[in-house]
């Protein structure tokens, strides 16, 4: 703990008993050793640099009001998966070993924000099953899910 001088310890013992605020020193006698920012700096706080608080950049949004970087970690689970695609009947789709960030954008990969186009069904803790495709969004979601 740094040493302060006499004078300013018997100063501020003195405004601290007649009820003044130590700080108003500092402000009354500005470029006094010992004061930082119109404050009596007691901890020699004053070396220390200050830090540098900017705001946040805002996030890259995808489809839906997603955030990029969820579809981000789709893709690059989806590189190594080896994700497996077929048709069970007319307009559905059944894509095996989904990883688990595309399984968390299943109704989003289609581009459906709302309850109305293809649904997707879970089938499995990896599996995703589509009703009501088109021939265009399963080649979409084939294209999305097969990254090889």
């Amino acid at each position: 703990m740094p040493i302060l001088p006499i004078e300013l310890v018997s100063w501020a013992i003195l405004a601290t008993s007649a009820g003044g605020a130590i700080g108003s020193y500092c402000v009354e006698n500005p470029g006094v050793n010992g004061c930082v920012n119109d404050k009596l700096d007691i901890m020699n706080t004053g070396s220390i640099p200050r830090m540098m608080v900017t705001a946040a950049k805002r996030q890259d949004v995808g489809p839906c009001g997603v955030p990029k970087y969820n579809f981000d970690q789709c893709y690059d689970q989806s590189v190594s998966a080896g994700v497996a695609s077929s048709i069970p009947s007319p307009g559905e789709g059944r894509f095996d070993n989904v990883p688990p960030a595309c399984m968390d954008l299943s109704a989003v990969l289609v581009g459906s924000c709302t309850d109305d186009g293809p649904r997707p069904e879970p089938c499995g803790s990896a599996c995703l099953h589509y009703t009501g495709l088109t021939d265009e969004d399963f080649a979409k979601l084939s294209n999305i899910l097969n990254r090889k």
